[in-house]
């Protein structure tokens, strides 16, 4: 989502950068129909679920910092939930390939969330093995 404001130069809203200015100020109408446009594009691009819980919120920044505070990089259910599915992941009968892509993935975004401690080594295994111990039963 960041990126598709980003390029719809509209991150300026979220952020808080671009402050709402006060009733009567000649920016004040088109900062608004832009804030509605942004916390539409935010809402049509949830879940239902989700939705429902920032009805009530008065700006798209309102929303977005619920979001950063749900959802952020250092969200502990979020990594708890990709453990489980990796501890979970088996071959069956997909290919190697797609195994090991289905587990890269996984990998991959619990890393965006808890990145993993480097070592001072540089041994490409001490990386591969604290991945593969964390997710050891």
């Amino acid at each position: 989502m960041e990126n598709f404001l980003f390029s719809k130069n509209k991150i300026d809203f979220i952020d808080g950068t671009l402050q709402k200015p006060e009733k009567g100020k000649l920016d004040y109408m088109p900062w608004m129909r832009f804030d509605a446009m942004v916390k539409s594009w935010l809402t049509t691009a949830m879940e239902k679920g989700i939705r429902d819980s920032i009805k009530y919120a008065t700006s798209e920044a309102d929303i977005w910092t619920d979001f950063h505070e749900r959802f952020g990089k250092e969200s502990s259910p979020r990594a708890f939930e990709l453990k489980q599915k990796i501890v979970a992941t088996r071959q069956d009968r997909s290919s190697v390939s797609t195994y090991y892509t289905k587990l890269r993935t996984l990998w991959d975004e619990t890393s965006s969330i808890l990145p993993f401690p480097k070592c001072s080594c540089n041994s490409f295994s001490c990386e591969v093995g604290k991945r593969l111990s964390d997710y050891q039963e």
